[in-house]
């Protein structure tokens, strides 16, 4: 896992040399084809980083993007009227029969299919109306790190092309640099106040919504804690009641007009006797941690991950766990 961390930077240099003209293509077609609506086929990690991609486009392009449970066809066998719209997979193996059956379905629907594939030759890609190619590179630890961010980048370079974002498609140039840089930032200091947490909470609002997912999976799959997502907002309606000492929160901010009620959510955390940790800006109340600053802020989230990667891999060392390989865990999970 910690190889795998170690090559995203040069993971992301590979995508913009090789892959930038496979996603500016997609984000073309997308704007000509301007779809009503788009639909998401994804599990795990993928379906986190397919959240971040929600937020681009509704606030972006302005249609919605709906995560379509994979069991609608591969178990209750539902027939959905998918016309006008498209479809994205987004898978690491596109192995899993259940996304083949969801995209099937979708495409027989009338949808357009897309898939986002780092094994490109697979049952997913194979069924496929086009696909993009990951470029990850093979991915031998059990715990998605460098394919989540793989996906984060190459959806990010579509939006940036769909929406004629130039700032962004210029940004991302330049990504490759801010990560590594990210690799080196401490988040040391949250690390014996979570270990000693009887369960967490991961915080995030927009685009750091599934950053935070997939921080609170991590921490469950590598580290074996207990840790749950929650939207800023959402995470008021009810689950701040388990806030008490020995509880904690690893906050991820944007840099946007999320920022507001990120910062309310961390205040009534710390009163409520909660620690905690926030990535990416100076809050009252809340531990801050180092951060990158990049040149757009819808990159801020995948700078963010990266430097979570290396936190969590460290603390599942130091907890005793193997990060390379989880109990339970396989590292394509077929799923029906």
């Amino acid at each position: 896992m910690l190889g795998e961390i170690k090559e995203i930077p040069a993971v992301v240099e590979r995508q913009i040399r090789e892959g930038a003209e496979a996603y500016r293509d997609e984000g073309l077609r997308l704007r000509r084809e301007s779809p009503r609506f788009l639909v998401s086929c994804a599990r795990g990690s993928s379906d986190q980083a397919v959240t971040y991609f929600k937020y681009l486009v509704e606030t972006g392009v302005g249609i919605p993007v709906a995560s379509v449970g994979p069991s609608i066809a591969s178990v209750y066998n539902a027939t959905l009227d998918f016309a006008g719209g498209v479809c994205l997979t987004v898978s690491q193996s596109g192995g899993s029969p259940d996304l083949v059956s969801l995209q099937k379905r979708a495409g027989d629907g009338g949808a357009r299919t897309v898939a986002l594939l780092n094994v490109t030759d697979s049952p997913v890609g194979n069924g496929a109306g086009s696909v993009l190619p990951m470029l990850a590179g093979p991915e031998k630890a059990v715990a998605a790190t460098k394919s989540f961010v793989a996906s984060l980048v190459a959806l990010a370079s579509v939006a940036a092309n769909w929406t004629e974002d130039r700032a962004l498609i210029d940004a991302l140039v330049s990504l490759p640099e801010s990560l590594a840089e990210a690799l080196e930032c401490d988040w040391s200091a949250a690390a014996l106040p979570i270990a000693a947490s009887q369960s967490l909470f991961t915080i995030g609002r927009g685009p750091s919504l599934g950053i935070a997912g997939e921080a609170a999976l991590k921490f469950k799959e590598t580290c074996r804690l207990h840790a749950e997502a929650y939207s800023a907002a959402e995470v008021r309606h009810g689950p701040i009641a388990l806030a008490r000492d020995r509880f904690a929160a690893l906050v991820f901010v944007n840099g946007d007009d999320a920022d507001t009620s990120i910062r309310g959510a961390v205040q009534n955390l710390e009163a409520a006797g909660a620690k905690a940790f926030v990535a990416g800006a100076q809050m009252d109340g809340g531990k801050s941690l180092p951060t990158v600053a990049v040149r757009h802020a819808l990159l801020n989230p995948i700078c963010r991950v990266v430097s979570f990667y290396r936190f969590v891999e460290a603390l599942a060392v130091s907890l005793g766990e193997n990060p390379d390989a989880p109990a339970l865990l396989r590292k394509v999970t077929k799923t029906v």
